[in-house]
C-alpha cells in the first residue's frame, strides 16, 4: 500500500510538472511581443532620432533602443533587473576610425565582384525545377511571416522637395505608383519650390513566436529548400 501511495504521489507530481511545462510553452509561443517605434528626420540640420521599445510577458521583459545623430543607447530588463547595461554615450559619428581609402575601395570592389559571381551561380542553379519550387516556398513563408509581424498601426508624415518642380514631380510620381499600399498610412506634403526632406514615423505592432516557429519548421523540413541551402553553402567554399 505504501509503495502504491508513493507511486501515486510521484505520478501526480510528474503530471503537475508536465502541465506546468505545457502551460509555460503555450505562454512563450502565444504571448505577443509588443513593439513600438517612433522617429524623425530633418535634413536642414541633419538631425534624426529613432526610439524603439519592445516588451514581452506582461512587460516582464523589456528592451529599449534609442539612437540619434550624436549618440545611441540600449537597455534590456527582466522585471527590475538590468540584464544589458546601457553603453556610454559617444558624441560624433560612431566608429570614426576608418581604413585607408585605397584599401577600403579595394575591399568594396572585391566584395561586389564576389557577390556578383555568387548571384550568377545561384541563378544558374535555379534552372532546376526543384530549386524554383524551393524559392517560391521560401518567398511564401517570408511573405506570411512579414504579414504577421507587420505594424498594426503605421503613421508616416513626409514633406518632400528636391529644389525644382520637375524633379519633385518625378519623385512624387514614383511614390504615388505604390500609393495603394500605404494610402491610409502616409501623409505626403510636396514642396515644389524648396529643397527639403522632413519625415516623422510612428508605428506599433506585435509578434507571436508560434507563427515564427511554424514558418521555421515548414522551411526546415522542406527537402527542396534544404537541397538549395546545401548548394548555396558550397558557394562559400
Amino acid at each position: 500500500m505504501i509503495a502504491l501511495q508513493i507511486l501515486k504521489i510521484t505520478g501526480l507530481v510528474l503530471l503537475g510538472i508536465l502541465i506546468l511545462l505545457l502551460l509555460l510553452i503555450a505562454v512563450i509561443l502565444f504571448a505577443p511581443i509588443h513593439y513600438r517605434a517612433d522617429g524623425a528626420y530633418r535634413d536642414k540640420d541633419n538631425k534624426y532620432h529613432i526610439n524603439v521599445k519592445a516588451n514581452w510577458l506582461l512587460r516582464i521583459i523589456r528592451v529599449s533602443f534609442l539612437k540619434d545623430d550624436t549618440s545611441s543607447d540600449m537597455a534590456a530588463k527582466v522585471l527590475w533587473l538590468k540584464v544589458y547595461p546601457r553603453p556610454a554615450k559617444a558624441s560624433g559619428t560612431l566608429g570614426e576610425r576608418k581604413a585607408p581609402e585605397d584599401s577600403s575601395l579595394s575591399k568594396i570592389k572585391y566584395k561586389i565582384s564576389s557577390l556578383y559571381v555568387k548571384i550568377k551561380r545561384i541563378f544558374y542553379m535555379l534552372g532546376d525545377e526543384r530549386d524554383k519550387d524551393a524559392v517560391l516556398e521560401l518567398l511564401l513563408r517570408v511573405k506570411q511571416l512579414l504579414w504577421h509581424i507587420r505594424p498594426r498601426k503605421l503613421d508616416i508624415r513626409l514633406k518632400l522637395g528636391l529644389g525644382d518642380p520637375a524633379s519633385t514631380g518625378e519623385a512624387l510620381g514614383i511614390i504615388c505608383a505604390f500609393y495603394p499600399l500605404y494610402t491610409r498610412h502616409l501623409d505626403l506634403e510636396p514642396d515644389f519650390d524648396n529643397k527639403v526632406i522632413e519625415s516623422d514615423l510612428d508605428l506599433k505592432g506585435h509578434i507571436q513566436l508560434i507563427f515564427v516557429l511554424i514558418a521555421a519548421v515548414r522551411v526546415y523540413f522542406n527537402k527542396d529548400i534544404r537541397r538549395l541551402y546545401r548548394q548555396i553553402q558550397k558557394l562559400k567554399e
